[in-house]
């Protein structure tokens, strides 16, 4: 159903993207996503523009790829004039393969700095830091965003077509506003108001579609619903890697693949705790897993339990003890 995702000069097969998820999706996640296939757009956790200037150390952690990742996007966020540029220009130093700006985080601590889902309520702002980011990199320039800020201001088609108009090569759009956060329900009517409007500004741009895309069944209706050339998977793949795969079958055939079973769950969680082991070490692995292997064990009897053990894990050996006993038994 989808053609492969044209941005500038790249090529992504297939259109479908792992979202850009705080916590989530760093080197780990997409290392399990792409082993298990159905993937083809990978995105970086936000990254602040000033942690970028500032060299911070745990920018570092967030930046952290592998040469199979290139071209991974780098999802920035900021609203400073001189930084964003200045940050963007850096990240494609250290190689990343395209820059993702972010207007659609609904989220206090991104929102109170000027970033985030705060710059569809300041479009002039929003165009001038697309304009500035664009004359500063050579790679392919997305910005992310929202419907609106509320329900009673909701501009994203014409706010869209103004991204594409300073610059912008690919829209991201979740169809909530930044009211709603991630409850409700996403308005597919809105994203696809959006896509007629980018397309009218301009036709070789892309639109991604994003917002309660939780199975096979709904990725087919997004496509339908709203015309978008791709979609994007966040929550849905928290804890549920396979989702991508099983989404791209779908869309190919028809097919329904089936979940993996719990012990199959239980392997790649496994699997997932190796990665964090590698990526953070024993005592950042240790934190990271209590929440994530609480995502892998969601649906299945007794997870309450679990999910008070596995959070107070103090080792590796500790959490793939908890995780073995839980998805075999």
């Amino acid at each position: 159903m989808l053609s492969p995702l044209k941005i500038g000069g790249l090529s992504f097969e297939p259109a479908v993207a792992l979202a850009p998820m705080a916590g989530y999706s760093d080197y780990p996640m997409r290392c399990i996503v792409r082993e298990l296939g159905g993937c083809g757009l990978f995105y970086t956790e936000l990254i602040s523009c000033h942690s970028v200037i500032h060299a911070h150390e745990k920018t570092r952690s967030l930046l952290k790829s592998g040469h199979e990742e290139y071209p991974l996007a780098v999802q920035l966020f900021g609203s400073h004039l001189e930084f964003m540029p200045a940050a963007a220009s850096q990240l494609e130093a250290l190689g990343a393969g395209m820059i993702d700006i972010n207007m659609g985080c609904p989220v206090s601590k991104v929102v109170k700095t000027g970033g985030g889902a705060v710059l569809m309520k300041e479009p002039e702002t929003a165009a001038k830091i697309v304009k500035a980011v664009r004359n500063a990199i050579s790679v392919p320039l997305t910005v992310k965003m929202r419907i609106g800020w509320d329900s009673n201001s909701i501009n994203g088609p014409e706010f869209a077509a103004r991204m594409v108009d300073s610059g912008a090569q690919c829209v991201a759009v979740h169809g909530r506003t930044r009211a709603q956060g991630y409850a409700g329900k996403a308005d597919w009517s809105e994203i696809a108001k959006v896509v007629k409007a980018v397309k009218k500004a301009d036709s070789t741009v892309p639109v991604i579609a994003n917002g309660d895309i939780v199975d096979p069944i709904s990725a087919k209706e997004i496509i339908e619903t709203t015309g978008c050339d791709g979609i994007m998977i966040g929550r849905a793949a928290m804890g549920a890697p396979w989702l991508f795969r099983r989404v791209e079958r779908y869309l190919k055939d028809g097919t329904l693949i089936d979940d993996p079973s719990f012990p199959e769950k239980g392997d790649l969680a496994l699997r997932h705790l190796k990665l964090l082991t590698e990526t953070y070490g024993e005592k950042g692995a240790s934190l990271h897993i209590r929440r994530i292997a609480c995502a892998y064990g969601r649906g299945k009897l007794g997870v309450a339990e679990f999910r008070r053990r596995i959070v107070g894990v103090e080792s590796t050996a500790e959490a793939a003890a908890i995780i073995k006993e839980f998805f075999r038994s």
